[in-house]
């Protein structure tokens, strides 16, 4: 995994949480997990004792687990190496030559030539690792946690747009073809959603699972609070959210108060609470940083919001905000992948306009808040429930 070791604090990451939910189905299986992450050599420097980080992780997953850390690659960046390489090979591409030079895949290769029982791989750029080792172990499972190429494009294509931007355009057809070759490689490659699975099988990846991004359900969510509060919630490390943080407090908050004058904007997640926007002090938006007590959390919003425009999978911050029957305003992207219906279990808006009114429409009807909220949570007990999704997985991992 390119994830960095899980640590309480770090764990409201979408990724980690994913990766959560397959820890816990080899659990089932296995007496012991080796974990391989990917991380900057100064962390590795950092770390001290292997012994005491084995023990941590194993103290967190609540299983035995042995840890290697493998050092980034690193190389001074050029015009040749940044954008020409990356045409003819993934593994050259910027997003993804960290985890996949030559030191790289040779220490994936060691670690392969161990024979393990099984192995996951969690995303395309620690795959390409994989490919690179030249090892092709028998019992390989893929978990592509987002369309990686379509991520990439959607990200070329935004505005605004600029000649760099879209000369990454070139490397998409490397990029699908390292999609492709890791789905021929895998038993059995999973993902996040039915739309996921599609795109994945028109590309030619043939044997596809569906793994919905999942959480743990609070059996008594806190009731709905009677101030008028939003919340975002989610990581101030990924650009996605960096972005939706943004618009939500220069663009869709001022529309907000102008209809809802009493209205409050929660911003909370790791890091979120150093963002760009936290410099000039904004009415009615508080920037909490990393909040440990979810219920907490919840109990104060009345409502959820996701102005997401970028990335891919689906996100779990959403799903979380179901399972805690908050009623949730998002974007198409925001809720892709997410078996929410428009009207019934979320509200769907994409301009800034549109998004501000559903805000304040729920702000002002209590009884529309609770239904819409408690349909939500009705939709994640059935498909976004931790629990059913690892025995699905374990399912698939034993059957194949």
């Amino acid at each position: 995994t390119v994830l960095p070791p899980a640590s309480p604090g770090r764990d409201e990451q979408g990724g980690t949480r994913r990766l959560a939910l397959f820890m816990n189905a080899l659990a089932t299986l296995a007496p012991k997990i080796e974990i391989a992450h990917f991380v900057p050599e100064a962390a590795i420097a950092a770390t001290g004792d292997p012994a005491r980080v084995d023990r941590e992780q194993s103290d967190y997953w609540k299983h035995p687990v042995g840890v290697t850390l493998i050092a980034n690659h690193q190389r001074r960046e050029t015009f040749r190496n940044h954008y020409l390489s990356g045409v003819l090979d993934a593994a050259e591409q910027p997003l993804v030559h960290h985890f996949a030079g030559a030191a790289q895949a040779a220490a994936v290769g060691e670690l392969l030539d161990r024979k393990p029982d099984l192995v996951l791989v969690n995303g395309l750029a620690a795959m390409c690792a994989v490919l690179r080792s030249g090892r092709r172990p028998p019992r390989l499972f893929f978990d592509q946690m987002d369309i990686d190429h379509l991520v990439r494009l959607r990200w070329c294509l935004q505005p605004p747009l600029s000649p760099g931007k879209l000369a990454y355009l070139a490397h998409m057809p490397a990029l699908i073809a390292a999609e492709r070759r890791s789905g021929a490689l895998a038993r059995m490659t999973f993902a996040c959603s039915q739309g996921d699975r599609r795109h994945l099988r028109r590309i030619g990846i043939g044997k596809v699972a569906v793994i919905a991004n999942a959480v743990a359900l609070p059996a008594d969510p806190p009731p709905l609070p009677a101030a008028p509060t939003l919340l975002f919630l989610g990581s101030g490390g990924h650009a996605p959210n960096i972005q939706a943080i943004e618009r939500l407090v220069t663009r869709i908050m001022p529309l907000v108060l102008r209809q809802a004058p009493q209205a409050r904007l929660l911003i909370a997640g790791k890091g979120s609470d150093t963002l760009p926007s936290r410099r000039e002090t904004q009415a009615g938006i508080e920037y909490l940083g990393f909040v440990p007590d979810l219920a907490g959390l919840y109990a104060r919003a009345r409502v959820v919001c996701c102005p997401i425009t970028q990335g891919g999978g689906t996100r779990v911050k959403l799903v979380e905000g179901a399972a805690y029957a908050r009623p949730l305003v998002a974007t198409r992207i925001g809720a892709e992948g997410l078996d929410f219906a428009d009207g019934r279990e979320i509200l769907l808006r994409d301009s800034d306009t549109a998004f501000a009114a559903a805000c304040v429409e729920l702000l002002r009807d209590p009884g529309r808040c609770q239904r819409l909220g408690e349909a939500a949570r009705a939709k994640a007990l059935d498909m976004y429930d931790a629990d059913r999704v690892r025995d699905t997985i374990v399912r698939l991992l034993q059957q194949s």
